[in-house]
């Protein structure tokens, strides 16, 4: 009997375990990049272009992302560069997104719900790398 009870509960930690894992981006479409905030300084508007994250390194950052208050991405982490796309959730979720170099983003969901994300290991150029912080010595 107590064979049996060890099997199931071992059946029933694997069955939860393997279908317990986060939801992950199935479709993504980068509509611009190497964009910047109108109010920026003009050196801004050049260094910008430079901000061009590949369909895979976005994919890659809202997979890995976790939810932040808005004062990272306004404050914290503020970049003038941005790129802006949709996406679809493997659970249907889906939305639009605005992402700065800096690794912060709001995504809009189709509902009208926004949540503020970040993510700070990510490959693409950011302009404004080790800018970021409010004390004197930047964080990179």
């Amino acid at each position: 009997m107590a064979m049996k009870v060890r099997l199931l509960l071992f059946m029933t930690i694997s069955l939860v375990w393997f279908n317990s894992h986060a939801r992950s981006v199935t479709r993504l479409k980068i509509k611009a990049s190497g964009l910047t905030i109108e109010s920026a300084a003009r050196n801004s508007q050049e260094e910008c272009k430079a901000f061009k994250p590949s369909p895979g390194q976005v994919k890659n950052y809202f997979n890995k992302a976790y939810p932040v208050e808005a004062y990272m991405v306004t404050t914290e982490r503020y970049s003038p560069c941005y790129a802006v796309g949709t996406l679809a959730f493997s659970d249907g979720h889906f939305g639009t997104w605005t992402l700065y170099s800096s690794g912060t983003a709001i995504l809009s969901f189709n509902r009208g719900d926004v949540v503020n994300l970040y993510f700070q290991k990510n490959r693409w150029r950011d302009p404004y790398a080790c800018t970021y912080g409010l004390g004197d010595v930047g964080k990179c």
